[in-house]
């Protein structure tokens, strides 16, 4: 029998926690090394001054002001219905000491790709249970102080360094939990500019020779294809694989252009900066940073929406024609191929009682075992026959997700199968619930997973999701 898909009340039991004391992120094994204080080499970046910002251009769908307003607050309820702080500690059983930090966006997006809506909530201390962000007409959030992440910091309720210069009078301020391995989603960004730029091509043979061993997964020499390299870092999230771009990208001239485009687009939180040149390595939490709004702005820059998506600081349209229709296809590709469904998404053990279900779509058969039906992604092992569960499957999931002991993500574009009832979204969340905190001592077996309130949270954004495509704003307005 078919796990059931769980909503209304069974979502007030799922997704909290908190993080290690120390340790910038490496693995999800373990954080290997003491969290810095600050950096010299992550400078708080200057933000050009928000412009009034116009509405979409003519011909093109933007985003509802009513809408938009409509969905922050049903999800602001669906993030406070998750009671996030009802985890334990992996080891001791105990409760967090404090609220956990959340960032979830969701952007609405019509039959052709293009966003008619879209929401930001934040949880934090300041706000228990959650607050929606305004969001403009640009699928910005200037409202917000967003700040570097420290796990000392967070545990002793202070303020850190902010990531932007020009927002001390905004009213919000939230430290955004460090985006693990869904930064690879730059890197994918970076590499395909490059690849449009001729600075690369996908199919030719890159030979990663690191001269250091600062990448989580230490010194591993390779040679293979860009494309390999790339498909490897996103669909089983290699951090060889990751180490060995980054490398290319100092190589070839290709880090500061990268963070330079994103700022230019107004994605001013994403950046990866402070890597090692010599093998790509040396991650950190000041060195990596992005917020769940400009996330799901930059996957839309992946996909083949018409027409403008929304408008940089100074005004000018962002299409993504940013990227070449082929660079977009390959990285599209590769997120449709992703093996690691074990957050919004828990596809992998699909079938069974624990974890929940989360957004409803099927593995990628590549990974599945024809014989046993389990899922198998490079090292690592699912329980249960997935096979049986793919009939059920309503969506294509097409996300990277990110997990270490202090921080769960997942982010991607979510698109209704043929024959499913219709919805299209792009949704990211951020959070320092890594695997140092769990739904209940001894979760899958003592390993390093994220709790099930991830799942129970996509599978509550999904079904909000069905109930608002095709209907007209006032109707969702009235209920």
């Amino acid at each position: 029998m078919h796990r059931a898909r769980r909503l209304g009340p069974v979502l007030a039991s799922m997704l909290a926690g908190v993080v290690l004391a120390s340790g910038v992120l490496t693995a999800c094994e373990a954080d290997a090394k003491p969290e810095p204080e600050r950096s010299a080499a992550a400078p708080v970046v200057p933000e050009t001054p928000a412009n009034p910002l116009p509405s979409a251009a003519p011909g093109t769908a933007g985003p509802d002001a009513a809408r938009s307003a409509w969905l922050g607050k049903r999800l602001r309820e669906i993030v406070d219905d998750q009671r996030f702080g009802d985890v334990v500690n992996a080891k001791t059983g105990r409760r967090p000491p404090a609220v956990p930090n959340v960032d979830v966006a969701v952007i609405e997006l019509d039959d052709a790709g293009r966003p008619v809506a879209a929401a930001n909530t934040l949880l934090s201390q300041d706000h228990p249970q959650g607050v929606a962000v305004p969001v403009t007409t640009d699928l910005s959030a200037p409202g917000v102080r967003w700040t570097h992440w420290s796990n000392s910091a967070w545990a002793a309720k202070k303020s850190t360094e902010p990531l932007l210069t020009g927002r001390g009078g905004a009213p919000l301020e939230f430290m955004t939990p460090y985006p693990a391995s869904v930064f690879k989603l730059i890197v994918a960004f970076g590499v395909a500019r490059l690849a449009d730029q001729g600075g690369v091509r996908y199919d030719e043979v890159y030979d990663y020779r690191p001269r250091k061993a600062t990448c989580p997964d230490g010194r591993k020499p390779g040679k293979h294809p860009v494309s390999w390299w790339l498909d490897a870092m996103i669909t089983y999230s290699s951090n060889t694989a990751t180490c060995a771009l980054l490398m290319m990208l100092h190589e070839r001239d290709g880090i500061d252009p990268m963070n330079g485009a994103l700022r230019s687009l107004g994605l001013t939180t994403l950046r990866v900066v402070d890597t090692d040149p010599a093998d790509g390595g040396g991650w950190s939490f000041w060195g990596l940073t992005m917020t769940a709004l400009d996330t799901s702005r930059l996957l839309l820059l992946f996909t083949d929406a018409p027409g403008t998506l929304w408008r940089t600081p100074k005004g000018d349209p962002v299409t993504t024609e940013v990227l070449s229709r082929s660079s977009r296809a390959v990285v599209r590709k590769t997120l449709q191929e992703q093996g690691l469904n074990q957050a919004l998404s828990t596809a992998n053990w699909c079938g069974q009682d624990y974890p929940a279900q989360g957004i409803p779509h099927r593995v990628p058969t590549r990974w599945t075992d024809r014989a046993t039906g389990q899922v198998r992604v490079e090292d690592r092992r699912y329980t249960g026959d997935v096979r049986k569960c793919a009939d059920d499957a309503e969506v294509e999931f097409a996300h990277k997700t990110g997990l270490v002991p202090s921080a769960g993500a997942d982010a991607g574009i979510v698109t209704a199968l043929p024959g499913a009832k219709p919805r299209r979204y792009v949704v990211s969340v951020f959070t320092n619930l890594g695997c140092t905190y769990v739904d209940f001592v001894g979760a899958y077996g003592g390993q390093c997973r994220y709790t099930q309130k991830l799942a129970t949270l996509g599978a509550a954004i999904d079904a909000l999701m069905t109930t608002t495509a095709g209907r007209p704003t006032a109707a969702l307005s009235a209920n």
